[in-house]
């Protein structure tokens, strides 16, 4: 399945910087109304899945739909082997915890279950229209971009007594099915976020986040289906392998509305296409009204190293 038809029926159009706008500001206006948390992550292309590069890589190379046992399974791997290299801990910091370790490991482009998101709105739309280039030439600038705002209201684990020690734990809290952490059925028919702290500039610089929970099942811990609706209105439904091929993550796309009355919930996502006419355009007004390039938003040596001689070839 093409994950562009998973996120279409309920997409919103954004063709100029004045759409972007009015959309922003309507969605900002439906989180003040409501007390409700929103965060964002932009993506070049309009038709790549909600994917975290582990669950993607590992799909890869299993060559097949991934399930949260693979995951754990490669997690763990990935986090033994960090051990074996010394890396979990340091003279600074001391032992560094499970979380800390997979942001730290996301920092420097290792493979992880984690998301990254912001919860700043212009900062995750600079991102779905953010330069790019491969092997010294620009790429995506021809195809649309999309921004999701998905809502984390009462999933912020910084936010909740119960679990805001996973911060510091030093074993992995969803691989336990202990009911005083997460079950396995709440943990893979939910969404979780995390504000770390400024473990680096970056972080501050972009405000950033992190998205993350299990590879969606069926039943919730109610006993209720996990399923998504294929539209707005219609009955259908996609398969849980459909899902799977759309995202990593149990969000529930939902049709952005202004209607009085009209209310968010918890772990619905919200996408908006960018038009790729419209992306240098928005880019340019970026900058200019907030600063928003490259130096700004990777202020760092890897940022330097990615994005510093965008013109060089690499082979």
């Amino acid at each position: 399945m093409n994950p562009n038809d998973f996120w279409k029926p309920f997409e919103v159009e954004i063709a100029s910087f004045e759409d972007l706008q009015k959309i922003l500001g309507q969605v900002m206006e439906k989180a003040v109304a409501n007390n409700r948390t929103f965060a964002w992550r932009g993506q070049s292309n309009a038709s790549w899945g909600l994917h975290a590069s582990l669950p993607r890589r590992l799909r890869l190379t299993l060559g097949r739909t991934v399930l949260e046992d693979d995951l754990t399974r490669r997690e763990g791997q990935i986090l033994a082997d960090v051990h074996r290299w010394g890396l979990h801990s340091s003279h600074e910091t001391g032992r560094l915890s499970i979380l800390s370790q997979l942001a730290m490991l996301q920092h420097y482009g290792a493979p992880t279950r984690l998301l990254d998101i912001t919860f700043n709105a212009w900062v995750g739309t600079w991102f779905a229209v953010e330069e790019k280039w491969v092997n010294g030439e620009t790429k995506y600038g021809d195809v649309d971009a999309r921004l999701f705002a998905v809502d984390v209201t009462e999933r912020l684990i910084n936010e909740q007594d119960h679990r805001r020690a996973w911060e510091d734990e030093l074993t992995r809290p969803w691989t336990s099915d202990n009911p005083e952490l997460v079950t396995r059925k709440e943990w893979t028919t939910t969404v979780f976020a995390w504000k770390p702290p400024s473990l680096d500039g970056r972080i501050a610089a972009q405000n950033g986040g992190f998205l993350f929970g299990g590879i969606p099942m069926t039943e919730k811990p109610d006993k209720k289906r996990f399923q998504l609706p294929k539209t707005s209105k219609g009955a259908e439904k996609w398969t849980i392998d459909e899902v799977r091929q759309a995202t990593c993550i149990a969000i529930r796309p939902n049709e952005f509305s202004t209607a009085k009355g009209a209310k968010s919930s918890t772990g619905a996502l919200y996408s908006f296409r960018i038009k790729a006419a419209a992306k240098a355009k928005i880019r340019d007004r970026l900058e200019r009204l907030f600063g928003y390039r490259h130096s700004t938003i990777y202020p760092d040596y890897t940022g330097f190293a990615s994005y510093g001689t965008p013109g060089l070839k690499s082979w």
